[in-house]
């Protein structure tokens, strides 16, 4: 455990001394290999994030999701249950910030766990065996363990937050996919 804290201090500093335009531009890398990926074309409901401190921006792909008419669902952070609950958006007229200053519905409109083809998982560190480190909560353990086994799990990272190896434990979800501006990793890469 103390390890992990380490790790998440210290590509945590990292990634918030990024500048803007080195996180747009990997960001924009990166969401084209997402775009490109069979398992993303194929998908139909997709489960992504709402980026927030210098991680990899998901706006344009959430965009580019509504316009190709796939159910784009995101989470709504339930902090006293410590669930995330996934919620339907048709556009951006269905955002709010909260006070936490990230965006999430305005409206939940609830949708099934099992209905999802596809998430996009944030993470603050990875390694190369497809282990992820989030914030310490597991908020996004809990549903991705609730999966149907067809659902793929796609991680979406900056370079440097994947490292060799790091430390994993039972309860941990390992992703299917991790994608960063000069990488791909997992068996079933499918461009």
């Amino acid at each position: 455990m103390e390890r992990k804290k380490e790790l998440r201090k210290k590509i945590l500093s990292i990634r918030n001394n990024m500048l803007k335009e080195e996180v747009e531009n990997n960001s924009n890398v990166i969401m084209k290999k997402v775009i490109r990926l069979e398992t993303y074309r194929q998908s139909k409901v997709i489960f992504i994030y709402m980026d927030f401190n210098n991680e990899v921006v998901t706006s344009n792909l959430i965009r580019h999701m509504l316009s190709g008419k796939k159910r784009v669902v995101i989470p709504y952070t339930d902090t006293i249950n410590t669930v995330l609950i996934p919620s339907e958006i048709t556009g951006e007229a269905d955002l709010k910030q909260n006070s936490f200053g990230y965006y999430e519905p305005k409206h939940i409109l609830p949708v099934s766990i099992e209905e999802i083809d596809l998430v996009i998982v944030p993470g603050i560190v990875f390694d190369k065996n497809l282990n992820r480190i989030g914030f310490g909560k597991g908020y996004y353990d809990r549903i991705l363990r609730k999966l149907k086994p067809s659902a793929k799990k796609i991680a979406v990272a900056h370079d440097f937050q994947v490292l060799e190896e790091i430390p994993s434990e039972e309860h941990d979800v390992k992703m299917d996919m991790i994608i960063t501006e000069l990488s791909c990793y997992g068996k079933n890469i499918d461009f």
